[in-house]
């Protein structure tokens, strides 16, 4: 017989260890849980850290690219640097459409022609001798370029803020120099360009002469001459063009070249002549009042268009002054000589004193004055033109007071010889709201600048008075 008495023991225990499996199932699930979401997070992390490599790579590479592109584009414009400085003295800055010749920026065609003719005229108005246009923005530019050749482009109200071309601008700077500089060589010369056929027989003579004669300079061995210009490539243009050819100067006037001749104060000058001493150039401006005097360099870029106005003036006004004939001088002669020189009319009392002590003393003096370009500036109230003054006295009676611009501050000056060479910075002004230059009736012997060996002297104090005020200026 089987006993029964142990079953509920058996179902105790099974149960049990029922229950102890499913703990233990529990366990091992919860572990396998814990070990599926270990994995899950292991996995999002390294998704994440994925994620910032890939980023911080691809940052890296912009980061890379960008300093490549920048670096290739500071190689690309570093050179052409040096040329905004002086496209800024040149006065051909305020010539592009926002007034700013930095490097980078491009060029439309109106905008390029512009320029050019500006740097051949070095003027920044052309409304005296060209033709009116305002039919679009510097249309009277192109429209002379166009009556003249220098561009063969229709370029009209549709297209010309079209960019310009590179070649396009090496055309217009080479028919300029055939229009308007017609005395000077074209260099058809052999040069080493290895993209020189992709243009025409004339753009290609255009080149080679603009390279032959150091207007342009190569950077690699092709002209790129199809590629659009940016402004760094016009300002070398522009700046070797009038350096080269002399359109920033006077008529006549060649840029110094010759490192021997250039003043230790250059900076202070647009430009220097070969022809006027570098001692005379480092004779320091005069200066009334230091916060608006304006160097020859600062007031070049501003007053460019007047420089031709005060050439003449010095000259024919100092001219007046140092050829004196007691023969033949009147009244009337020296003021109707004088007047259009003058801001204000003639000084009446100076004039009367004057004539007569020149045929009291039979005076006869014979000379010539000459600007020495471009020493003209302003001393903070005036302008001042550096002058030399070169007379002799053929006949005189008495070595005091001998010209005309000694009469005015009441004091004696002493001609201690017969023949003179003196530097002076003579002042002139101009009237509100115009642009033309007068001369001062000012005392000569203050603006001369060589006074310890100049040969004349001047009394300290002097009792006797030569002119007195009158009702047009004081004296």
């Amino acid at each position: 017989m089987i006993e029964k008495v142990n079953e509920p023991k058996n179902t105790k225990e099974t149960k049990e260890k029922k229950k102890f499996g499913l703990f233990a199932n529990k366990e091992k699930l919860d572990q396998a849980k814990k070990s599926i979401q270990d994995k899950k997070k292991n996995i999002l992390l390294k998704n994440k850290l994925l994620y910032v490599i890939i980023a911080v790579t691809i940052l890296i590479i912009s980061l890379l690219t960008f300093a490549v592109i920048s670096y290739m584009k500071t190689l690309r414009y570093d050179s052409y640097i040096k040329y905004e400085e002086k496209m800024k003295t040149y006065g051909f800055d305020k010539m592009y459409n926002n007034k700013s010749a930095k490097t980078s920026e491009s060029v439309t065609e109106a905008e390029a022609l512009k320029l050019v003719l500006s740097a051949v005229f070095n003027t920044d108005d052309i409304s005296g001798f060209a033709e009116e246009h305002n039919e679009y923005e510097n249309a009277i530019w192109v429209e002379y370029a166009k009556y003249f050749k220098i561009t063969k482009e229709d370029i009209n109200i549709n297209n010309y803020n079209h960019k310009a071309k590179y070649i396009d601008v090496i055309s217009y700077l080479e028919n300029c120099k055939l229009n308007f500089l017609k005395d000077i060589e074209i260099k058809d010369t052999d040069i080493k360009v290895e993209d020189i056929t992709e243009y025409t027989i004339e753009e290609q003579t255009s080149i080679k002469d603009m390279i032959a004669n150091e207007i342009i300079t190569l950077m690699s061995n092709k002209i790129k001459g199809k590629e659009v210009i940016f402004k760094g490539q016009l300002n070398e243009l522009v700046v070797n063009f009038v350096e080269k050819y002399n359109t920033i100067t006077m008529s006549g006037d060649k840029i110094n070249i010759n490192p021997e001749k250039i003043p230790a104060n250059a900076d202070q000058y647009p430009y220097t002549l070969a022809t006027v001493d570098k001692a005379t150039y480092e004779i320091p401006f005069k200066t009334e009042y230091i916060p608006d005097s304006r160097t020859a360099k600062d007031l070049y870029s501003l007053k460019k268009e007047l420089y031709p106005q005060v050439k003449a003036s010095t000259h024919e006004f100092l001219n007046i002054m140092l050829n004196v004939d007691y023969k033949t001088i009147t009244e009337d002669g020296l003021r109707s000589k004088i007047q259009k020189y003058l801001i204000f009319a003639p000084n009446e009392s100076a004039i009367k004193f004057y004539v007569k002590y020149v045929k009291d003393n039979e005076i006869v003096i014979e000379g010539k004055s000459e600007l020495q370009v471009p020493i003209i500036y302003y001393d903070g109230f005036l302008f001042r033109a550096r002058v030399k003054l070169t007379f002799e006295v053929k006949h005189s009676n008495t070595k005091l007071n001998l010209l005309y611009l000694d009469c005015f501050d009441n004091l004696n000056k002493t001609y201690e010889k017969s023949s003179y060479e003196i530097l002076a910075d003579i002042p002139l002004t101009n009237a509100i709201g115009s642009e033309k230059m007068y001369m001062e009736q000012a005392d000569l012997y203050n603006s001369i600048l060589n006074k310890e060996n100049c040969g004349i002297t001047k009394e300290v104090d002097n009792e006797f008075h030569f002119i007195e005020e009158d009702n047009n200026e004081g004296i």
